[in-house]
């Protein structure tokens, strides 16, 4: 009974509002890395709460990625898992991991990584360049679609070039 719970509980946390605002974080032709803002808390202690998402375009098991973390804004930059949820080409959850005692201790943001990116944009440090609106789902899907449609004009225009 108690593991159905815990079970219902993790669905309801990772299951996406329909109009949530996602913040663009940083982009490569493989992956995008986003921060979704309107669920942003912050804790009485000053931590603030933020949903990240890793949305890759090259083939890989699971594709995309949205993990909630708790980032230290106060003091020394610190950051800790509180939840990943992974998900399949079909947006469709595979898997989930929950942070225990042992699991979700703050860590130290490590210079030009990702946590650091998180802790920038999380604290108010970095101001967001680019905020798409709607579902998780259709976030990420107009994100690979414009991609694989980048990908198809290279192509085409490289086959137009004649060498001389």
């Amino acid at each position: 009974m108690l593991k159905s719970l815990a079970a219902v509980a993790v669905a309801l946390i990772a299951t996406p509002a329909f109009a949530e605002t996602w913040h663009v974080m940083g982009a490569t032709p493989a992956e995008l890395l986003m921060m979704e803002t309107d669920t942003r808390s912050v804790l009485p202690n000053g931590d603030v709460v933020v949903w990240t998402s890793s949305v890759k375009t090259t083939p890989a098991k699971e594709p995309v990625v949205k993990a909630l973390w708790e980032v230290s804004c106060r003091g020394e930059p610190r950051i800790r898992p509180k939840m990943i949820v992974w998900y399949d080409y079909n947006m469709i959850s595979k898997d989930s991991w929950v942070a225990g005692a042992k699991d979700g201790k703050f860590q130290p943001v490590v210079p030009g990584s990702r946590g650091e990116m998180t802790y920038q944009y999380a604290c108010g440090k970095k101001t967001w360049p680019i905020a798409v609106q709607g579902s998780f789902a259709h976030v990420t899907n107009a994100y690979a679609s414009a991609v694989e449609k980048l990908a198809t004009l290279e192509t085409r225009d490289a086959s137009l070039v004649q060498p001389q």
